[in-house]
């Protein structure tokens, strides 16, 4: 399956929908977090070991 930058859009999204979408989003700025707030050494060592 191939990625792709399309925008999906959905009309009259469900509530456990909303919040799965929400839940992800969370998640994805807790990892940017993450990120943003290592050592520039901590940074390279996960790059390299990714």
């Amino acid at each position: 399956m191939a990625y792709t930058k399309e925008p999906i859009v959905i009309n009259n999204p469900s509530e456990k929908l909303l919040k799965v979408v929400e839940k992800l989003r969370r998640n994805k700025q807790t990892k940017l977090e993450k990120l943003r707030s290592m050592k520039p050494e901590e940074f390279a060592r996960r790059v390299i070991l990714s």
